[in-house]
């Protein structure tokens, strides 16, 4: 691997500036304001022009208990199965369980720990940011090629544009504080640091809302940072700013040098009726959010680039299938990923269970049997579950709103 020089990595303190609201910084930029309403219910049939259903085979290796990331691409779904687990499920568009890719060990092609996966698509390869061994690439079989090294090497996400350059971020310290990386097409990397003040929360408080890709963009934002920046061969430019209408999280006021994450962790609930912005999503149409209240009551919003309209809520309603089936979003159970004006969620199969066991011992046999009529695909569903069956994807067009 080429590393660049320390002059590089002055000019990229400018690129990769902190966290910041462009409003202040006087950046063009496009503002997008959502007014969230915690006590705002959202209706299924508000957001969905139509349901695709798919259940997904469980086997023995097949096990699904918390997905960290989903990557749709091609006719198939790739799953990192787990926060710290080191396994990725691959499926077809049926939810047909394909392989399994486990490669914990010493040897080529083997890794200790899994933090993040990708998609090269222009190469059509497999991408597996491991813990500290830098990046392994596969093919979409499962097939080992090579490795990309990286120094620091302790990896924890990473994304692909569609020109081959991929992007991560690191851990680091205070006396190197390079959180993103920039490799190129020719593998050669190049670190940006970050502003010593935001050090301690990119470290403390990095999740998922890192990187997101679209159309073969690739886009950034720090943990708990409403500012988007679009990434375009390793420069970040202003992209979006999400203003929850004055009641943004402090980050600037919270995060500081002197301050320890673990009693900042215990403040949470002090700020009340204050948003943290958690996963983002961007499509052609709409941008989808998942934010955290003070209390870490989560809010999933949708909203419409066309008309400047937010859908909100905490938690959703069945209106489609099961009447008044109630959903509450909390932590890893809102939507995982978008695609091409789809959301991608999995509903736990307690929630289906509810809903179908209690309509259909409610209604008449002649509704009963109306519903199967109007929804097999639900029923054929949700008469082979169990409480411990894997997750159901839904697969929701977003209506134009």
């Amino acid at each position: 691997m080429k590393h660049i020089s320390a002059i590089f990595n002055l000019l990229a303190l400018v690129c990769f500036s902190s966290c910041q609201s462009y409003e202040s910084s006087g950046t063009p930029v496009q503002n997008v304001v959502l007014d969230l309403d915690l006590d705002q219910k959202l209706f299924l049939s508000e957001i969905a022009d139509s349901i695709e259903i798919i259940p997904l085979e469980q086997t023995d290796e097949s096990d699904i208990r918390l997905v960290w990331r989903l990557v749709p691409y091609k006719d198939r779904y790739y799953f990192f199965n787990g926060i710290s687990g080191c396994n990725l499920l691959v499926f077809d568009r049926q939810g047909n369980f394909l392989y399994r890719l486990d490669k914990r060990g010493q040897g080529p092609g083997e890794y200790t720990e899994l933090n993040d996966i990708a998609i090269d698509k222009k190469r059509d390869e497999l991408l597996l940011l491991t813990a500290q061994h830098g990046i392994y690439r596969y093919d979409l079989d499962g097939n080992f090629i090579d490795r990309i090294r990286i120094s620091p090497s302790y990896g924890v996400y990473l994304v692909a544009d569609s020109m081959g350059s991929i992007y991560q971020t690191v851990y680091s310290n205070v006396n190197n504080p390079n959180t993103l990386v920039y490799i190129t097409e020719t593998d050669s990397s190049y670190f940006a640091p970050v502003s010593k003040d935001d050090f301690y929360r990119l470290n403390d408080y990095a999740h998922s809302n890192f990187f997101d890709s679209h159309n073969g963009n690739v886009y950034y934002s720090a943990p708990y940072c409403d500012s988007i920046f679009k990434l375009t061969n390793g420069i970040k430019e202003p992209f979006l700013y999400i203003n929850y209408n004055g009641k943004n999280f402090p980050t600037k006021e919270v995060f500081t040098e002197e301050r320890d994450y673990r009693a900042i962790s215990r403040e949470m609930g002090n700020y009340k009726d204050r948003f943290r912005t958690d996963t983002y999503r961007i499509s052609d149409n709409f941008l989808y959010v998942s934010a955290m209240e003070g209390n870490a009551l989560d809010v999933m919003a949708l909203h419409s680039f066309k008309t400047g309209k937010t859908l909100s809520g905490h938690r959703l309603i069945d209106d489609v299938f099961f009447p008044n089936n109630t959903y509450i979003f909390k932590d890893f159970n809102t939507p995982r990923a978008v695609e091409d004006g789809w959301l991608l969620w999995f509903v736990r199969p307690s929630w289906l269970l509810r809903g179908y066991n209690t309509y259909k011992k409610n209604v008449s046999p002649e509704k009963w049997e109306a519903f199967c009529k109007r929804h097999p695909k639900m029923v054929e569903v949700c008469s082979q579950l169990d409480e411990e069956s894997n997750p159901v994807l839904f697969r929701i067009k977003v209506k134009d709103f």
